[in-house]
């Protein structure tokens, strides 16, 4: 029998897509944009330390259309699935 650990768990588009959808301060143009710069990530699901990178990326980018509170928003919802 294997040892399983709770951070084994990703999640998937839909479940990502839910999450953006939930968020109602992101505009459509946010969510593309957050959806993009998830894209790679998404393919074989996120993982929690892929969240952490992916998130830490959009903090460091200023040019990007997300806020530093958006971020902060997406983050929190995104956390919400490894709970």
């Amino acid at each position: 029998m294997g040892l399983f650990f709770s951070s084994s768990k990703k999640i998937d588009r839909d479940e990502f897509q839910k999450a953006l959808r939930s968020i109602p301060e992101l505009s459509d143009i946010e969510r593309s944009y957050a959806e993009g710069v998830f894209q790679n990530a998404l393919k074989d699901g996120i993982s929690k330390e892929e969240l952490k990178k992916e998130v830490s990326r959009l903090r460091r980018n200023s040019n990007d259309p997300l806020d530093p509170y958006e971020v902060e928003k997406l983050k929190k919802k995104l956390e919400e699935y490894f709970k």
